[in-house]
């Protein structure tokens, strides 16, 4: 029942979808709970799939997508757009470490964190619109590895503060947690893409990955938990206007 357990957590951790509520959870049931983050990427991009589908048999693939999007991007609460919106922020207040902090801990979105989301959501919307007829590999592959990068993150960068989520998760997974949830998203990949495809998005994925945590390493002294959910965002992005350079 831990792996239940586990996934539940996944879902409660990212997720506005509900789920039994689960009493006696440790630290380490969530960290472990990190090993399902790909799969949860995936089934919601199953739901983005399945909705694009369906309302492009009705209306323009572009209107199918802009409805697709906003309940993709409800479903996760905006959970990694907010982190992106805070992260931006705080790079754009041009401000020495620890205020710069403070500003991503701020819950009032401002003119920087407001354009990157903006820019964020055009680009996604335009990737979308442009891979039709829709095909569930192109809307499932790209979330799962954006989540992904998520526990690459954990796993191996450190944490910009001794608190807050990236405290809490900062190099503390087991080692299997990350290779599991590799694996798996390599497995689930290679079944539903091309493999030059899934070549491609795995490089790329690490590219962003190790670029990002560099440059949070330079600013922040490592990541929080509003710069997991930034990588995945950006991760997102970068791997569905891939796929629309691969189909143009």
């Amino acid at each position: 029942m831990a792996i239940v357990r586990w996934l539940l957590l996944a879902f409660q951790f990212t997720t506005i979808v509900p789920t039994p509520e689960i009493h006696n959870v440790s630290e380490q049931d969530i960290r472990k709970s990190v090993v399902w983050f790909p799969i949860i990427g995936g089934l919601l991009g199953g739901v983005l799939w399945l909705s694009d589908w369906f309302f492009s048999r009705y209306l323009s693939s572009m209107a199918a997508s802009a409805i697709s999007l906003t309940l993709y991007t409800w479903l996760t609460g905006a959970l990694h757009l907010d982190g992106l919106m805070d992260t931006a922020d705080a790079l754009g207040s041009r401000r020495s470490r620890e205020i710069a902090l403070e500003i991503m801990k701020d819950s009032r979105i401002g003119a920087m964190g407001a354009v990157a989301a903006l820019l964020l959501l055009i680009g996604k919307f335009s990737a979308l619109s442009s891979l039709s007829p829709p095909y569930l590999g192109y809307f499932v592959v790209v979330p799962m590895f954006s989540r992904l990068s998520m526990v690459w993150s954990m796993a191996f960068f450190p944490s910009a503060r001794q608190e807050g989520l990236g405290w809490f998760f900062s190099r503390k997974l087991p080692f299997w947690v990350t290779l599991v949830a590799t694996c798996m998203t390599l497995l689930l990949s290679v079944l539903l893409l091309p493999i030059q495809e899934v070549f491609w998005l795995w490089l790329v994925s690490v590219f962003v990955v190790l670029l990002f945590n560099g440059w949070m390493f330079k600013k922040f002294a490592g990541n929080t938990g509003d710069t997991y959910g930034a990588l995945n965002e950006i991760v997102e992005w970068v791997g569905w206007m891939l796929l629309v350079f691969f189909n143009r």
